[in-house]
């Protein structure tokens, strides 16, 4: 077993502590093959930097090629941020505020103003309604 470092976004690292027990490493035994579409020096250069708002996890598995990392990382920040949007989708939904539900939500994972802003997490709260809302129209051609 090999160990890799991936950067996450310190929401994603508490999420990842408080909803998965993460403490010092993940393992990822079984890894689905295939071939990874995109850019493999813009993966090696997402995966050598560390953002200002990143940090850096270990990830132990056999064997991972940069696609697959880059991969892994990436599914990380869309599970946490899935989390988000749900929280608040059903938290509007009963009938609380968007924002309100939003600082709710930071509460759980005990996420601060420096790990995440509340204006971002409002304009990605209103990103998602607008693709819920596209989704939900019906094409006339």
């Amino acid at each position: 077993m090999k160990a890799y470092e991936i950067p996450v976004s310190r929401p994603a690292l508490k999420m990842l502590k408080r909803d998965h027990g993460y403490s010092r490493h993940i393992v990822i035994d079984r890894w689905v093959y295939a071939k990874c579409q995109g850019n493999i020096h813009q993966w090696r250069r997402y995966l050598a930097k560390t953002a200002s708002n990143q940090v850096r996890i270990t990830v132990v598995s056999r064997y991972a090629s940069p696609g697959k990392l880059y991969t892994c990382a990436r599914l990380m920040e869309f599970e946490f941020d899935i989390k988000m949007m749900t929280y608040i989708q059903g938290a509007t939904e009963a009938g609380m505020a968007a924002a309100e539900a939003i600082r709710c939500f930071f509460e759980k994972y005990d996420i601060s103003e420096e790990d995440m802003k509340l204006e971002t997490a409002y304009k990605r709260w209103q990103r998602f309604q607008d693709k819920e809302y596209q989704r939900d129209l019906i094409p006339l051609w």
